[in-house]
């Protein structure tokens, strides 16, 4: 049995252990939980006829996935969640890469017609988030690499057996991947829920499930901003933001909502986990570098996260003995992340330092140069965030301007126009402003960098 099952299993034999996972139907105990995932083990190996299949779940995030993902540790299986909202064509195209054994869905379970691929490791395939675009690509984190990091990782979040964490995104995305197993690890009780509602809603169903932790992109914290005074709940200890750059601005409208604690975690999905983590509390200096908070000193458990060579452009890299061994399939849209060795992977996030803090400053290919200098358009969409609250998606045209798209209102851009020369250098104010309803998003909150583009060569 590899060591993350065995944690998952010694959950239930803890003293006074009161773990619950439950959805908006069903919950299960501890003990409900190690049996129901036994007994959805042995199905699927009997209905892949091997011993060590390869399973796609593709199920909404519910108590039912919950102990999917348990079978396949439990089992020492691989395993790779499909999203059953995503567009038929995305989930087509991830099955055809990925060759499953067996496929769990709503109907039930199905063998596939066996490939010439051979017999995978264990572990689960973490989907890279794809916000540049390209087809889908994913790589192979191992269950005893989680399990090296699952301490760490709660350690980082304050998260122990007391614990409830609250789980609104799905597991195709590895930061809910994460979220999942560093809560079941430490033994904390879990809600998740697959109700867009609660999704738009995120505080309320936090107050409704008395949640002390959840961790969601930067993008949530708009729409818990945007809830009623009444959804607000006062068990919320730690909201934990990842998968982007997290602004003061945002940090500050999370303690307005009354929650005591933001921790702040930098990983990649080619990395396992996050590989730093900062925390800030309430009443804390908030220092920033371009309106962004940091992502602390760069450890957590075997994971380093480090500035590369000038050559590079001071990009962030992270390095640990637990590193997957590369795409399983797929390749990156661009020159990164890539692995620099087996033990090291270049994230293609740009980075900088002040004292002992690091900080990420967004994408490296997200710079252009005007007026024999660069401009960074991430960290001008973050300082237009924290200055005016709006946000924006700027990119240059093929003729050099800068479009930058506004979400929200038409109204609002007399006002950002005028404003905009006081936060913003002469040589990085966006020469167009187009008005959008939404920008275009994933579903795990990040801008689809590849449909935004595409708005921009349309305003432009």
């Amino acid at each position: 049995m590899n060591p993350l099952a065995e944690r998952i299993r010694s959950v239930r034999t803890r003293p006074r252990s009161q773990a619950v996972i439950a959805d908006r139907r069903t919950s299960l105990g501890a003990d409900g939980l190690v049996g129901a995932a036994e007994e959805l083990r042995l199905a699927l190996v009997a209905a892949a006829g091997v011993p060590r299949p390869l399973v796609a779940v593709s199920l909404p995030l519910s108590t039912d996935a919950v102990v999917a993902l348990v079978a396949t540790i439990l089992g020492d299986l691989p395993v790779c969640f499909v999203d059953p909202s995503a567009a038929e064509e995305h989930r087509r195209s991830l099955l055809q890469s990925l060759h499953p054994d067996v496929v769990l869905d709503r109907s039930g379970i199905r063998a596939v017609a066996s490939s010439s691929r051979s017999e995978l490791a264990a572990g689960y395939v973490a989907m890279s988030s794809g916000s540049t675009g390209g087809g889908p690509k994913g790589v192979l984190s191992s269950w005893a690499g989680i399990d090296a990091f699952v301490p760490h990782g709660a350690a980082a979040l304050d998260l122990h057996a007391s614990s409830v964490w609250a789980e609104v995104s799905h597991l195709s995305y590895d930061l809910a991947m994460t979220n999942l197993l560093v809560a079941l690890a430490a033994g904390a009780s879990l809600h998740v829920s697959s109700s867009l509602g609660d999704r738009l809603r995120p505080l309320g169903f936090c107050a409704r499930v008395e949640a002390t932790h959840l961790r969601l992109a930067p993008r949530f914290i708009d729409l818990a901003a945007a809830e009623r005074v009444d959804a607000a709940t006062r068990t919320l200890r730690v909201w934990g933001s990842g998968g982007d750059r997290l602004s003061a601005t945002d940090a500050q409208r999370v303690f307005d909502l009354g929650v005591p604690a933001v921790v702040n975690t930098y990983g990649t999905s080619e990395t396992i986990g996050f590989a730093s983590a900062a925390r800030f509390d309430a009443g804390d200096d908030l220092p920033t570098v371009h309106g962004t908070l940091g992502i602390g000193r760069g450890a957590v458990g075997a994971w380093r996260t480090s500035l590369a060579g000038a050559e590079a452009g001071k990009m962030l890299a992270i390095e640990s003995p637990h590193l997957p061994g590369g795409y399983l399939f797929g390749s990156p849209n661009g020159e990164f992340p890539r692995w620099d060795g087996e033990e090291r992977v270049l994230t293609g996030d740009l980075g900088a330092r002040r004292g002992e803090e690091l900080f990420c400053l967004g994408r490296a290919g997200r710079r252009v140069k005007r007026s024999a200098s660069f401009v960074d358009l991430d960290a001008l969409d973050a300082e237009v965030k924290q200055a005016f609250g709006l946000a924006t998606f700027t990119a240059a045209t093929p003729e050099g301007d800068l479009v930058s798209l506004v979400e929200g209102p038409e109204t609002h851009l007399d006002d950002l126009r005028r404003r905009l020369p006081t936060v913003l250098r002469p040589d990085s104010l966006p020469d167009v402003l187009v008005p959008v309803a939404q920008l275009p998003r994933l579903g795990n909150g990040k801008i689809d960098q590849a449909a935004a583009q595409a708005l921009v060569s349309t305003a432009g």
